[in-house]
């Protein structure tokens, strides 16, 4: 019986990973390339990021690659003028820390090379075979190239980049057989908003070895590697495009000393490609799938291509490998299925990719003013540490090879699939579903005062109101503060504390509250918040709560207490400064620790749990005084003489709806926070029982000890839930 034949259009990355994963798992595959040399000299360099590397090294060409490629162990960031914003001397050990793997250059060439060298048997690889049409994709597929050799086998890959043949074709078949599959809509969805020119130079003064760096320019960026010497013979293309850029940006300075026009002038071999930009809605049809730029194409600009690629070839791999072994002969309808899979897994993947990617490029290009004062008075300024979140982000939903070994090095940021949470992005219904909730209960306030008088007819229940209004309001800003020193969180809304309480003062907690409520549903909705961006705090923050607590909170209570007139007034503005008092106080409190800055040992910092019982004891100590007050309180409304009157009175005064709007909007706000837990698998209760203890324990504890008690658990179980199983 013939065996299952895999056909592999294009000896790129993509398609020469695929048939290196294809004979380890023992499955037969044809693959065809176009040029008379499989590593033909094109003049581009790649680069290897960790979760690309990973799967490299499961196939045994690591140290290969390691022989021909340049780490990344410098990166430097440069203005317009060549002002140096930045310089990241412990960018590659970082990246090493997180990942287990550094990031890296070489010449495509060479990484072409080293997958066509590992392959064992190079029979299967068949030179000058370019495509020229399909002419079967039911059941058997038959390809016929262009010097009419005809190919068949069982499945159809189509590896042949950006302009592929493979993906002409399937559109074309698909076009006749099927005319809503959608061929057009994404044949114009493919754009291009940038082009680049890309080469090789020799190397010019003042640039180090292992070296890589940035430049911004008004609609143009820069990236600059070094490497390591290649062949003296690579050709020099002189296209009057080419020309026409060196002539416009010669000048533009990319880092002290060094103009473009200098490094063009070293050339050896540069290009000028326009930069493609899409993830195709549908990557196969009956037998025949893309993958690879066939099937996405992003801006060069963070290096994700290649890696993506790779990724491709490993999740292709391991599908096929699960349908042969679960159906010798799989039908074409066992194909499909797969296929389906690896599409519902890369989409999501390669839109997040591509975005970024889109995004990075606006940024670094000076697109808007925004976008400039971003770029350089904030994100070109940004330390390693607070970079760092960001490569976790690409590598950890990185996909390995499930049946080889698995990569010799791992780094402190788990895998997706490694440990219990599963994160994943929350869809838009669900966010604005939570946000209409919040907002909706935020406004049975503003309906209420239509209907109430503006103060309580008892003082003494009054004065209770307020003074337990202000405790909730103080655990809230003490969430609000730690919240702020989440390295994740970094440069976004939720920074900062200050000036939600600034607002506070301005136009009241009962307003501001749901706002920060809203922006946190709104950040919170990305697949990587709560894995793999970072979940511990600066240690020297979280040793300084409790006694930040008791700096900003006690003398403001103390005065309260002894105060024997002008209740409101003694009440409202030693209050107002105690909360804005608190974020400062942990930050003087930061400044003057004797504990070593999180740059000393920044994966520790980011990823370790040194400030877990710091934390744990501060929400331990709000739990304790919350519900023993909101006990006190009750006991002592039970020894007032009141009437049912005087309890309605106060009950439905303006402190009154005030405290009891807080007090609904927090507990909503806890079933919201336990909902997604839930929904990414850091929490596993049942909802009902989660409902139920809220209720209880709002009832019986008060509603602040209930929220500090669920974002106890809430860091107990966003930590256990990244470690590895």
């Amino acid at each position: 019986m013939v065996p299952f034949t895999v056909i592999i259009i294009g000896g790129s990355v993509a398609g020469l990973t695929l048939a290196n994963v294809l004979e380890r798992y023992g499955i037969e595959y044809i693959l065809l390339e176009k040029y008379k040399v499989i590593a033909p000299q094109l003049g581009a360099s790649i680069g290897i990021l960790p979760y690309g590397l990973q799967v490299l090294d499961q196939l045994g060409i690591a140290e290969q690659i390691s022989s021909v490629c340049e780490v990344v162990e410098t990166m430097q960031t440069f203005g317009p003028d060549g002002e140096c914003l930045n310089t990241m001397d412990t960018f590659g050990q970082l990246v090493a820390d997180l990942t287990g793997y550094k990031l890296s250059f070489l010449d495509r060439r060479d990484l072409i090379q080293a997958l066509y060298n590992n392959l064992q048997d190079k029979s299967k690889v068949h030179m000058s075979k370019e495509i020229f049409k399909i002419d079967q994709l039911n059941g058997e597929v038959q390809i016929t190239t262009k010097d009419n050799v005809t190919f068949r086998g069982d499945l159809l890959v189509g590896a042949d980049g950006v302009h592929s043949r493979t993906r002409a074709e399937m559109w074309r078949i698909a076009e006749l057989e099927n005319p809503q599959y959608g061929s057009k809509q994404m044949r114009e969805s493919i754009t291009c908003t940038y082009k680049c020119m890309f080469g090789i130079a020799d190397n010019l003064d003042g640039i180090s070895k292992e070296t890589g760096f940035k430049s911004y320019h008004k609609n143009r960026s820069y990236l600059c590697q070094s490497g390591h010497e290649v062949d003296q013979s690579i050709p020099r293309y002189t296209a009057e495009d080419e020309q026409a850029v060196v002539d416009e940006y010669g000048e533009d300075i990319i880092r002290p000393g060094i103009t473009f026009g200098d490094v063009y002038k070293r050339r050896r071999h540069a290009v000028l490609v326009p930069l493609h930009e899409y993830v195709l809605d549908k990557c196969f049809y009956k037998n025949a799938i893309l993958i690879g730029d066939s099937f996405h194409k992003f801006n060069p600009l963070t290096g994700q291509g290649g890696n993506s690629a790779i990724e491709d070839a490993a999740l292709l791999g391991d599908l096929l490998k699960e349908a042969l072994q679960t159906e010798p002969c799989p039908t074409s309808a066992t194909l499909q299925v797969a296929f389906a899979d690896f599409q519902q897994q890369r989409r999501p993947r390669t839109k997040f990719l591509l975005e970024g990617a889109s995004g990075l490029q606006a940024l670094e290009a000076l697109e808007n003013p925004f976008l400039k004062l971003m770029a350089l008075k904030v994100v070109g300024k940004m330390s390693v540490d607070q970079l760092a979140p960001l490569f976790a982000e690409c590598h950890s939903p990185g996909h390995i090879l499930r049946y080889l070994p698995e990569p010799s090095h791992r780094g402190v940021v788990a895998r997706d699939a490694d440990i219990a949470a599963t994160p994943d992005q929350r869809a838009l219904p669900a966010t604005i579903l939570w946000a209409t909730i919040i907002a909706a209960t935020a406004s049975l306030s503003l309906f209420a005062v239509r209907y109430i008088s503006l103060g309580s007819q008892n003082a003494v229940l009054g004065n209770m109101l307020q003074f337990y209004t202000f405790i909730i309001r103080a655990v809230v800003n003490v969430l609000w503060t730690v919240e702020s020193y989440r390295p994740g969180l970094f440069s976004g809304p939720l920074h900062s504390a200050i000036p939600y309480l600034l607002f506070c003062t301005g136009v009241g907690w009962e307003f501001v509250l749901p706002i920060y409520f809203l922006v946190y549903i709104w950040a919170s909705r990305s697949r990587p918040f709560y894995y793999p961006a970072p979940r511990a705090i600066d240690i020297r923050a979280a040793e300084n709560l409790p006694a930040g607590i008791l700096i900003a909170y006690i003398p403001s209570i103390l005065w309260a207490l002894v105060s024997s007139h002008g209740v409101w007034a003694a009440i409202n503005w030693p209050f107002a400064a105690s909360h804005l008092a608190f974020p400062v106080v942990i930050h003087l409190g930061l400044t003057l620790s004797r504990h070593d800055p999180p740059k000393s040992n920044i994966p520790e910092s980011l990823y370790g749990k040194r400030d877990l019982p710091h934390l744990i004891k501060t929400y331990n100590i709000l739990i304790f005084i919350t519900a023993t007050l909101h006990i006190l309180i009750l006991c002592q409304l039970g020894l007032l003489d009141l009437t049912t009157g005087s309890v309605a009175a106060v009950a439905f005064s303006y402190e009154g709806v005030q405290l009891m709007v807080l007090s609904l909007v927090i507990m909503v706000w806890c079933f919201f926070i336990t909902w997604d837990l839930r929904r990414v698998r850091i929490l596993q209760t049942h909802w009902l029982s989660d409902m139920s203890c809220y209720f209880m324990a709002g009832l019986f504890l008060g509603p602040a000890a209930t929220l500090i008690s669920m974002w106890k658990a809430r860091e107990v179980a966003m930590e256990d839930s990244r470690r590895r199983r």
